[in-house]
């Protein structure tokens, strides 16, 4: 499925050739991070992993978010995703309901919880904050009524499986994100300089506030939650001590977390006190230090800096969901990986649309009213396309 997926969209980008190169052009911060991971190659610690993500999961994903990017404008994207993940919720409830040794965790420390289609709960609650925030702005800017009735009930229904996920976190981030979109939109008439400020702040106590939110000893044991973060902490530190050692280029996609990896055993050790060894850092960021190190990683912030810059602008006097929606994915997209790791650590829906966000940002123009100028009594007039 995965090949063939990947087979036709470059078929399709081929067959589009002209917005294909369009989109290439645009891409000029991503295709060297994916360079970078192919690459990688030649310095990884793990050969035949590194080799397999390439082949199977870096390239596909790569191909493919050109191809959407280029195919579809923002809110047709808006629109696929709304079907995509409104059926990945109702396949969650039909599993966990007829097939609760596949939807839900039976034997396990999370006993009880709701996974859906997903390999594990957090897994599950990432992509229904994600649906969430999606169908959130969908309701608060649609014009369509039946498109913004539809959106509302989806949202009710996309918090209920949250819910039943038992992810706290989630349901922290949801609403923290919430505050920050409604507060962004409270303040769009305050002028340009106000907004940016004001969004700045919101994404960094938005980081800030989510790790704050889960290692403050007495909220979390209020919540009933590990004051290590179920071990992130020792995960964590264990981590940068090994991005010191390779600091430049890292261990090669998809390398560090293997099961061969005598560094991987030492940190899993030092989280667990056994052999177990995490799947991934439990945070997005010092996971591509380990993949593609400092280099990939300055390439990657510089890159979403950019992106998170056009996504203000064109969320400023947003009157339309595919203007507000870059601004509200990217700063939820951050706020995910500071305590999971949702962006290049195997395939993932948040690292795909990542990519298709930043040559989209690129590639399409705002929809809402352009502007230009700034007043010190009124808005700001920004340029509407890029």
């Amino acid at each position: 499925m995965r090949y063939g997926i990947f087979a036709v969209a470059l078929l399709l980008a081929m067959l589009r050739w002209k917005g294909t190169l369009r989109a290439i052009r645009k891409g000029w911060l991503l295709w060297p991070i994916i360079g970078l991971l192919v690459l990688s190659s030649n310095w990884t610690i793990s050969p035949a992993y590194t080799t397999e993500s390439i082949r199977g999961e870096v390239i596909p994903t790569a191909v493919f978010a050109l191809y959407f990017a280029s195919r579809f404008n923002m809110r047709e994207q808006m629109r696929i995703l709304a079907v995509t993940l409104g059926i990945a919720a109702v396949l969650s409830l039909f599993y966990a309901i007829a097939i609760p040794e596949v939807g839900r965790h039976l034997d396990s420390k999370f006993e009880g919880a709701w996974r859906g289609i997903y390999s594990q709960k957090n897994n599950f609650s990432t992509t229904m904050t994600l649906t969430m925030l999606l169908f959130f702005v969908l309701s608060l800017l649609s014009r369509n009524p039946i498109e913004k009735l539809l959106s509302r009930g989806s949202l009710v229904f996309a918090v209920a499986m949250l819910i039943l996920s038992t992810s706290k976190s989630g349901l922290i981030i949801f609403f923290v994100m919430l505050l920050v979109v409604i507060t962004a939109r409270l303040f769009r008439w305050r002028g340009r300089r106000s907004v940016l400020l004001i969004d700045l702040a919101s994404l960094g106590l938005l980081s800030v506030g989510t790790v704050l939110s889960q290692t403050w000893q007495d909220i979390v044991i209020a919540l009933g939650r590990d004051p290590t973060l179920s071990a992130r902490t020792y995960i964590w530190a264990g981590v940068i001590l090994n991005v010191e050692r390779r600091p430049l280029l890292g261990y090669g996609r998809a390398a560090f977390w293997v099961p061969e990896n005598s560094l991987a055993k030492e940190i899993g050790l030092l989280a667990s006190n056994s052999d177990y060894i995490p799947a991934h850092a439990h945070n997005g960021f010092l996971d591509i230090l380990l993949e593609i190190g400092i280099i990939g990683f300055a390439l990657f912030m510089l890159g979403l800096l950019l992106s998170y810059a056009i996504a203000i602008r064109r969320a400023y006097l947003a009157n339309a969901p595919e203007d507000l929606w870059p601004f509200a994915f990217l700063t939820l997209m951050v706020a995910s990986n500071m305590t999971e790791s949702v962006l290049m650590q195997r395939v993932t829906l948040y690292w795909v649309l990542y990519m298709v966000m930043f040559l989209s940002l690129q590639i399409w123009p705002a929809q809402s009213r352009d502007l230009s100028t700034e007043t010190a009594d009124g808005p700001a007039k920004l340029e509407g396309a890029h």
